[in-house]
């Protein structure tokens, strides 16, 4: 059953007056889906009074999330905007890239990209048939080639060329991999070499089926640099938002869009009446 549908079939049993409630079941449902413990012993805390279970949850759920619902802006001062997008393998990376390139091309921008997963072919084959089917210059280099020295080259000649942004790839990593993550280090690095305020966002792109995995993963991403916000991808599938909420209360972190579909125009602003009509019925 996805996120969704289980948290419609919960509330339909605990609806009614907090008195009936049994707040333990509370915490286990909300812990079921996904909140975890820390979240759901603070929402029971906070709910069990509550006359009206459903309304009271909504309006905690807007509090934690709404002041955190941004969008993906850039600086046109800033030629090329640097925005770094990284991720664990099968995150959906390569084709928000092509998302995001068609958003920008619409706002009149020009747009290239720097292909540094170097670590899988297909990955470059996909980002090139992305370019090329939107017509964005793309900066590539052989497999096994330093992922740095291709954001090096790429960020060179989107300076030259006076491009408005630059979208970088990057491999797709486990985020306890020590060795990957390193890389990822030395990536930033390098392009803050070649431009001191670079990369001027540096986007998680997080896959809503894994649940509280993306816990570790923004935090263990957030030590190598900074995180600007997230883009939340496959919401329309078996999600366990729970887990997105989690993240907005712990972390903070701004969620700039929604990535759904395959399609390059299949990106949206995340709406919170959507998704809490979607969480609540």
């Amino acid at each position: 059953m996805s996120f969704f549908k289980k948290l419609k079939s919960v509330f339909s049993r605990l609806t009614g007056s907090a008195s009936k409630i049994d707040e333990f079941e509370l915490e286990d449902t909300l812990i079921e889906a996904d909140f975890g413990v820390e979240l759901a012993a603070k929402l029971t805390k906070e709910l069990k009074r509550a006359d009206d279970l459903s309304a009271a949850l909504k309006v905690k759920l807007e509090e934690i999330m709404l002041p955190l619902i941004g969008e993906m802006q850039i600086d046109r001062e800033k030629k090329p905007f640097v925005i770094v997008l990284e991720g664990v393998n099968g995150s959906g990376k390569t084709t928000t890239i092509a998302k995001l390139a068609r958003m920008f091309q619409r706002q009149e921008l020009t747009v290239d990209i720097a292909a540094c997963d170097t670590f899988r072919a297909a990955a470059t084959d996909q980002l090139s048939e992305w370019a090329n089917r939107l017509g964005c210059r793309i900066f590539k280099a052989d497999a096994q080639r330093d992922p740095a020295s291709v954001a090096f080259e790429a960020l060179s000649g989107a300076k030259t060329a006076q491009s408005d942004v630059l979208l970088v790839d990057t491999a797709g990593r486990l985020h306890n991999n020590t060795n990957l993550m390193t890389e990822l280090a030395k990536l930033h690095r390098v392009l803050n070499k070649l431009d001191e305020t670079a990369p001027h966002l540096t986007v998680l792109v997080l896959d809503a089926t894994t649940g509280q995995n993306l816990v570790d993963q923004v935090r263990e991403f957030g030590k190598v640099q900074p995180l600007s916000g997230g883009i939340i991808t496959k919401l329309d599938g078996h999600a366990k938002g729970g887990a997105i909420v989690r993240i907005a209360d712990e972390f903070k972190l701004p969620i700039l869009g929604v990535g759904k579909g395959e399609r390059e125009t299949d990106f949206e602003k995340f709406s919170i009446d959507k998704f809490l009509k979607d969480l609540m019925g």
